[in-house]
């Protein structure tokens, strides 16, 4: 069960030899909700591997003719495929409903049903700037320009504001976004804007020292309260029937 930083060749090898079906996926930083998934699962027959990111996993699936007698089902985030459409060649992955696993999981679990009642106002004005900002991102993307979306909250508009910061506007030579796609990332934010900072957003509010019930959570301790929210179930009966049917697959070859 891999979990340490392995190279596609070490990774390959692992897949090769193993003994039992395999779930392969792209992140450390997903494994939170992964391990949710394999204890679902018959953990006895199915095993679990973190590749350390999407272009290795991409690599590993190019080269699976090479541990082809092993049922292995690939899951991976869409990220800005999102919007441009999955290459015909990886159409045999598992992919993410949203941008990304978070997405899904932030989708399913409703989170923001945790805010109170005086902070919905303001997390809808930084979810408007966050959504304003990241349309341009993906009109970079599909105008093939560089796109920058592993941003922090903090970096992007600092504690306390609810617009996009100055210099951060300067930096990343932002104008405002077509109007069409702008509505098309806020009515679908939440399967739509990355995941991790949908999650960030969400700390700062749960966190904020004006709330009459503090949270006092990380981003991953929140992770852990979304996987235990009864309606996550949704996420993980939907992954669970997607694994099983790419594994029988490959078990009646």
């Amino acid at each position: 069960m891999p979990t340490a930083v392995f190279t596609v060749d070490e990774l390959v090898a692992f897949l090769r030899y193993s003994q039992k079906s395999n779930i392969v996926v792209e992140g450390k930083n997903d494994e939170i909700i992964y391990r949710r998934l394999i204890q679902r699962l018959d953990r006895l027959t199915v095993d679990f591997c973190a590749t350390g990111g999407r272009e290795k996993l991409l690599q590993i699936y190019k080269r699976k003719s090479e541990f082809a007698h092993v049922p292995v089902a690939f899951i991976a985030d869409q990220d800005m495929w999102l919007f441009s459409g999955i290459p015909e060649e990886y159409a045999g992955i598992i992919w993410t409903k949203g941008y990304s696993i978070e997405n899904d999981l932030y989708v399913s679990a409703h989170l923001e049903s945790l805010l109170e009642n005086n902070q919905t106002e303001t997390h809808r004005q930084v979810l408007d700037a966050v959504c304003t900002w990241f349309a341009y991102e993906v009109e970079a993307f599909l105008n093939q320009h560089a796109s920058y979306v592993a941003t922090s909250l903090d970096e992007m508009i600092p504690r306390g504001k609810t617009e996009l910061d100055e210099d951060f506007r300067e930096r990343r030579g932002f104008v405002p976004p077509p109007e069409k796609r702008y509505r098309q990332i806020k009515e679908a934010y939440r399967l739509q804007v990355r995941g991790k900072l949908l999650f960030q957003i969400l700390v700062r509010f749960l966190n904020a020292n004006n709330r009459v019930f503090r949270f006092q959570t990380t981003h991953h301790g929140l992770f852990a309260i979304a996987l235990d929210r009864p309606v996550s179930r949704q996420l993980f009966d939907r992954l669970i029937h997607a694994v099983q049917e790419k594994l029988d697959e490959q078990n009646h070859l």
